[in-house]
């Protein structure tokens, strides 16, 4: 007879724990009743112990499950230890136990009885005859995972990280320097970083490490090969921000194309009031319907824009930098194209050896005098020196950087060489970052973790 229900009165806890000591097949130490209420009243348990001939497997296979399984476990110790100790109380008057000193230990002894056979009681007493109560708690105890947090503040600190207590031992740090990343992770099975860099001598030696989750999609700060070959797992994220980017890059672009800082400022300093003129038309702006547009890197983000760009009416052109990316919705142009007919130029691509100072000075110098230049993808793709430079000389129209090649930007950086600033707008980083954005990536980050605790992959990189 099988275990139909969830019914947890005293009749059927009776019955499985004379059931349980009928599969055990000798006396039974008395701490091993503690574990059979527990087991057997669990959904999950019930179903798995019909699969398994061992506990071992089917407790890992619970977990695999349910993350929470060992910890529900041990609650529901308490929870049952005393509907255990009643029914063990009414199976020795009704004869059913006796209890009697074997080997020093108090042990239950099956006697006859008419109750039916439970199957999963049985199959967990023969399950463990073989096994130790130290070895049952072993198996039900969590092994905890030390999960290092390098970058908390990030993502920002408006939001509620502490979901990630739930997975392990957690040391949560707001920022790291990169000197200090490798002391922070000595011990870490779990490491979850954005920026700092993971390279050979920093990940050298550390034989425990499992994983290194990034808060990024971007995995160009991690040495992916050293990875690899000692089988540390790198996962990212993606998606997260794909709406959040594409509308910063429009933010970017509109604030260059339609001069409305100018126009702010000549309506505040009251010149608007004074001019006797109902409109002001110093600083011309254009209609992107009459433009043509260059997407770099035509992933998600870079299609979510094509799509933005098309509906404004602009003509839009791309250029794949990895040559994967196909799509007959949009005209597939060459480099040397994309630089010298388009009017404006957005980058949503990763940095790599490919990209790496893709707009150098000769690049920057293809491109029309009129053009804008949008960065949302990674600031080693711009050459900066060389942006400044042609900048300077009176080249392009405008130029809109989220990102930089030193981030935060230095004290003395190049980019504060850039004589009209009026012609750029500089964010710091942020067009991934709406609060939905950075909630989805700390919300993704934490089901790769999951992922990994129960042996499965999710957003593997390698």
């Amino acid at each position: 007879m099988k275990i139909v229900d969830k019914m947890k009165d005293d009749e059927l806890g009776l019955a499985l724990l004379y059931n349980f000591t009928k599969g055990y097949g000798k006396p039974v130490p008395m701490e091993y009743y503690d574990f059979v209420l527990p087991l057997l009243y669990n959904d999950i348990f019930r179903e798995e112990i019909r699969n398994h001939k061992n506990l071992v497997s089917c407790i890992q296979n619970c977990i695999a499950k349910d993350t929470c399984f060992q910890e529900d476990i041990l609650k529901n110790i308490d929870t049952y230890k005393s509907m255990t100790s009643k029914a063990l109380g009414v199976a020795m008057i009704q004869h059913i136990l006796s209890f009697e000193i074997v080997e020093q230990t108090m042990c239950g002894v099956l006697l006859k009885s008419n109750i039916l056979d439970l199957n999963e009681a049985i199959q967990l007493g023969r399950m463990v005859q073989d096994l130790t109560i130290q070895d049952i708690k072993k198996l039900l105890k969590k092994e905890s995972k030390k999960i290092v947090i390098l970058q908390a503040a990030s993502v920002g600190k408006d939001l509620d990280l502490s979901q990630f207590n739930t997975l392990g031992d957690v040391t949560m740090y707001d920022y790291t320097l990169q000197e200090e990343v490798r002391e922070r992770i000595q011990e870490a099975q779990i490491v979850i970083t954005n920026k700092n860099i993971m390279s050979k001598d920093v990940l050298s030696g550390l034989e425990q490490l499992e994983m290194i989750g990034l808060t990024a999609t971007g995995v160009n700060n991690i040495d992916l090969d050293y990875c690899q070959e000692h089988h540390i797992k790198v996962v990212n994220v993606k998606g997260y921000s794909t709406d959040t980017v594409a509308q910063h890059t429009m933010a970017l672009l509109m604030h260059l194309v339609e001069k409305n800082a100018i126009y702010d400022q000549y309506v505040k300093s009251k010149e608007y009031a004074r001019s006797g003129s109902f409109s002001y038309f110093n600083d011309v702006f254009h209609d992107v319907s009459s433009m043509t547009w260059g997407i770099v890197g035509l992933g998600d983000i870079g299609r979510k824009v094509a799509t933005i760009a098309t509906a404004m009416g602009a003509k839009v052109q791309y250029y794949s930098t990895s040559g994967k990316n196909s799509t007959t919705d949009y005209q597939q142009v060459d480099f040397n194209t994309l630089l010298t007919t388009s009017d404006i130029i957005s980058i949503h691509a990763p940095l790599n050896e490919k990209t790496k100072y893709l707009f150098n000075e000769e690049a920057l110098l293809n491109m029309k005098e009129t053009a804008y230049l949008i960065n949302v993808g990674r600031g080693g793709i711009i050459e900066e020196k060389s942006l400044v430079k042609v900048l300077n000389e009176g080249h392009l129209a405008g130029v809109g950087l989220d990102v930089f090649e030193h981030e935060p930007l230095l004290e003395d950086d190049v980019i504060y060489q850039i004589k009209d600033m009026d012609r750029v707008i500089l964010t710091p980083h942020i067009a991934w970052g709406s609060i939905e954005a950075r909630q989805r990536c700390v919300d993704e980050v934490y089901k790769n973790i999951v992922a990994h605790l129960k042996g499965e992959n999710r957003n593997v990189i390698v």
